[in-house]
């Protein structure tokens, strides 16, 4: 896949053309300024991906989260807690 990179002063003058190569070539492009990338453009498909990826990673972390806090509160409730001093006692090990 390749990638484009485009000065912002040459943007509004390629757009028609940019959208193109993005269609066609699915690879963002990389638009500048002063040298130094300021934003991407991409292909919807590969924003939807993207998107679609990083929802189903958070997901997973909240499923994971959530496992810990049930766990947490079973301990809880079978008072199965540290004191204040043990804790800090443990952590310091």
């Amino acid at each position: 896949m390749s990638t484009y990179i485009l000065p912002a002063s040459e943007l509004r003058s390629k757009m028609a053309k940019i959208l193109a190569m993005l269609k066609k070539d699915g690879a963002p492009c990389f638009v500048t300024k002063s040298g130094r990338a300021v934003a991407a453009l991409l292909p919807i498909e590969l924003y939807d991906e993207l998107i679609s990826s990083l929802e189903d990673r958070l997901d997973e972390e909240d499923v994971r989260l959530a496992g810990e806090v049930r766990d947490a509160r079973k301990e809880y409730k079978a008072r199965k807690t540290v004191s204040l001093t043990e804790l800090k006692r443990l952590l310091q090990h």
